[in-house]
């Protein structure tokens, strides 16, 4: 069993055409039964605000010293890349805001469901934020989320109303934190050993599994 750890984070356009990349790869060799992923919690900006105050264009001009056409070259130029794996990004206009409450429902997701319900979960996370445009800080989206997912109503609604499995997922942004060759997100590691991370091609991903 080939295992695979991501760190990632649903503000993060990268980590969604990576992941998106990855599971096409293992889909098309047909391996999915040989593969054991697990997701892990990181948070760009663990303050980001519940209620967003900017879409991602002013975002890295307010943040990032980018000009207005800075930012909008770079928001068409990650949308291009993420064309490639078949994801429309509406990119620009994506509203930047706190993913606490996204990961901590991914927890409890990976510890009460099987894996494809859990990367439906994680997948659809990610196109509420960046196609959807949708706030996914907001609780009833992530709960529309989990239940469009098949997840149990009233126990999500528990997860999201309170601060259950929040530890986990500062347990696990220090782990990855404490780790010396932490630069990027998406953080992946192959078999305890391989790591890959950022923008990553599709032939360090297939080597990474054993395909080439």
């Amino acid at each position: 069993m080939k295992t695979i750890e991501i760190w990632a984070d649903f503000a993060c356009p990268y980590c969604y055409m990576e992941e998106k990349q990855l599971a096409d790869i293992i889909e098309k060799a047909g391996i999915s039964e040989e593969v054991n992923i697990r997701f892990l919690s990181y948070e760009l900006d663990p303050e980001a605000p519940a209620v967003p105050v900017e879409t991602m264009t002013q975002h890295f001009m307010s943040g990032h010293d980018y000009t207005e056409e800075e930012s909008l070259h770079l928001m068409e130029r990650i949308t291009k890349m993420a064309s490639r794996v078949g994801l429309d990004y509406k990119l620009a206009s994506t509203q930047v805001c706190n993913t606490y409450s996204a990961h901590r429902l991914m927890e409890y997701a990976q510890q009460k469901y099987p894996f494809p319900t859990v990367l439906k979960l994680n997948f659809a996370i990610f196109h509420a934020n960046f196609i959807e445009n949708l706030r996914i800080s907001d609780h009833s989206v992530l709960l529309t989320i989990a239940q469009n997912c098949g997840l149990d109503k009233e126990e999500v609604e528990k997860v999201l109303g309170s601060d259950m499995y929040g530890e986990q997922v500062r347990a696990e942004e220090k782990e990855v934190d404490a780790r010396k060759d932490f630069d990027l997100i998406p953080y992946m590691i192959f078999n305890n050993s391989e790591v890959l991370q950022g923008v990553i091609s599709p032939g360090a991903m297939k080597k990474a599994l054993g395909l080439l």
